[in-house]
């Protein structure tokens, strides 16, 4: 923006913040799970009658289901979830009028599995032992169950269940998911970031979001891969809808080329603060291959890895 520009806006006594405030926002955050987030919508995945605390940066009012909400103070509640798998919504309201929806995503117990199926969906096998010790690949405690009718949930403003579902038995329902809460904050992130370069999305295509630990060992991936703990996604640039990455520096063709300009994008926030704080993690470069024009690979591991 320009200092001219600036100054008008002074002169009408109006604010560059206030106008560079997205309509995908709030003026206060939530705090949950570990989390923080100023988006309208943004989703937690819990267990049946996981008690949560939630805190909020200005006092709002929670409307929704009942669970056991119990008000500490205007800016912080304890939450007793649902006992019954399924989504949930709590609606949040400040009195300057601005509303924000909680999803909250009841899980079906990995316990109820039986075998390697939870109801009719094979799951397979988690490794019972995490890789190096590392408390981050035990095996989920539970699953979430998506039915046909949940595909258009939205988990944030830009991002839906659907593009997280397994690809094994793509047509059949209900299927079994898991997402982290921190891969949506890092995906709503750097899609922030692709606007600001100039690509016009809602969001991002996607190659791969959750798997099972069948589909990931049919597919010959590592056994520890992020995806089948809900970690990671596999990610393009597709403004026109065709299911690859785009023509991103515009020379006619797709290839590798254009991964790698998606690629710096990404490795470029490394030094930012929030980047550096909450979203460390894999980055993976995907050339093309038989059935897709190049990716790349994030997840939130919580160490950076590179391939």
């Amino acid at each position: 923006m320009t200092k001219k520009m600036l100054g008008l806006l002074a002169f009408l006594g109006l604010s560059f913040v206030a106008m560079a405030q997205t309509p995908y926002k709030t003026s206060f955050a939530i705090r949950i799970k570990g989390e923080e987030s100023n988006y309208t919508i943004f989703s937690v995945f819990v267990m049946p009658g996981e008690r949560l605390t939630l805190s909020s940066t200005a006092p709002l009012r929670l409307t929704g289901p009942d669970m056991g909400i119990r008000e500490e103070t205007t800016m912080a509640w304890q939450l007793t979830c649902p006992p019954e798998p399924g989504a949930y919504k709590l609606t949040l309201r400040h009195d300057n009028g601005e509303v924000a929806t909680l999803n909250v995503l009841v899980l079906t117990p990995i316990t109820d599995m039986e075998g390697e199926y939870l109801g009719k969906y094979r799951i397979g096998n988690y490794p019972t032992t995490p890789l190096r010790g590392n408390p981050i690949y035990l095996p989920p405690k539970g699953l979430f169950m998506l039915t046909d009718d949940l595909l258009s949930l939205k988990l944030t403003p830009h991002f839906t269940l659907k593009q997280f579902q397994c690809k094994q038995g793509e047509d059949r329902y209900p299927k079994y998911l898991l997402v982290r809460e921190r891969l949506l904050l890092k995906l709503e992130y750097l899609l922030e970031v692709a606007q600001e370069e100039g690509y016009d999305i809602e969001t991002f295509g996607f190659i791969s979001g959750y798997r099972t630990p069948h589909y990931n060992q049919a597919i010959g991936n590592v056994k520890y891969s992020r995806h089948v703990y809900g970690g990671a996604a596999d990610i393009i640039i597709d403004q026109n809808r065709d299911g690859n990455m785009d023509d991103l520096n515009q020379d006619g063709k797709v290839d590798e080329n254009d991964v790698r300009l998606f690629y710096n994008l990404v490795e470029r926030q490394v030094k930012k603060e929030r980047y550096a704080a909450q979203f460390i993690g894999g980055l993976g470069f995907y050339k093309r291959n038989n059935r897709h024009h190049g990716f790349i690979h994030v997840d939130v591991r919580g160490t950076a890895a590179r391939w």
